[in-house]
């Protein structure tokens, strides 16, 4: 077990292992022994690179502008937590404690609500997890529990193992200083041509986010594949020589919440977000 209070899944040539402590990351999932995702050795590994194991979960994703974004005429602040950048990054949902309310050999449903703690609407999240003959699937809805429309952007910082990929890339967003998209959108440089048809990414650099060509990506032997409604894909292998390679499902660009790529739930629906890591059949 990786972390205290894990929960596995097993079937057949495949094992997982969530943790519901910490915003319900799949921090291990393995195929016939092997490993698909990067999985922390200790607790200590984990405390010291949060979002580089597993399948973070981000809300909002990636940068917000100052730490502070405005929706049908008022102010909401986040924490700054990139204060040498004046950012806002990841969210909090990532350390956030879920209830299980659901659990069988190869399955797990968990639940978090949200009060304004983590985020300036309330929100319910249910997610439940699945392996099966395919592979691994997790379902993530989200519910506005408030009275009026709630603003958003969602993600995975996925951490597989690095191996070669293709990623369903169309366009760069253009970003400043700081990482914050300008607005202009920029055609694939070569690498990324690589990376849209196939490469191995090992000792290159990969840090941007895109418009998607397609919702299938292929690492190694496996592909994740998700839903439609996520728009964004980031990529992203701190420096290219540290063994891995996020591919970021998101939903919503980066700043989203001051764009108008911002995702909005109004009062009493949902939306369903679906994600699956899967093993290529030969």
């Amino acid at each position: 077990m990786l972390m205290n209070n894990s929960l596995t899944l097993s079937f057949g040539d495949w094992y997982g292992e969530v943790s519901p402590q910490f915003g319900m990351n799949l921090l291990k999932l393995s195929y016939k022994g092997k490993d698909v995702l990067r999985s922390p050795a200790s607790s200590e590994a984990f405390a010291a690179e949060p979002f580089h194991f597993g399948t973070p979960l981000l809300l909002p994703a990636n940068r917000t502008k100052g730490a502070v974004f405005n929706f049908q005429g008022e102010e909401y602040h986040l924490p700054l937590n990139e204060p040498q950048r004046g950012n806002h990054l990841h969210g909090l949902m990532h350390n956030a404690e879920f209830t299980v309310v659901e659990k069988t050999e190869n399955t797990i449903t968990a639940e978090y609500v949200n009060g304004g703690e983590r985020y300036p609407f309330p929100f319910k999240l249910t997610i439940t997890d699945v392996l099966n003959e395919e592979g691994y699937c997790r379902e993530l809805k989200i519910a506005n529990l408030g009275k009026k429309s709630m603003p958003y952007t969602l993600a995975y910082h996925t951490t597989f193992l690095e191996n070669e990929i293709s990623a369903p890339i169309k366009e760069r967003y253009e970003v400043d200083e700081n990482y914050i998209p300008t607005g202009n959108m920029l055609p694939l440089d070569s690498l990324e041509k690589e990376i849209f048809n196939s490469c191995n990414p090992q000792g290159k650099i990969l840090s941007g986010s895109y418009t998607l060509n397609g919702n299938i990506a292929r690492i190694g032997e496996f592909l994740y594949e998700f839903s439609e409604n996520f728009d964004t894909l980031v990529l992203f292998n701190w420096g290219g020589d540290k063994g891995f390679i996020c591919i970021e499902p998101q939903a919503g660009a980066v700043n989203g919440l001051n764009s108008e790529k911002c995702k909005v739930i109004k009062a009493g629906e949902s939306e369903t977000y679906i994600h699956r890591i899967e093993k290529i059949n030969e």
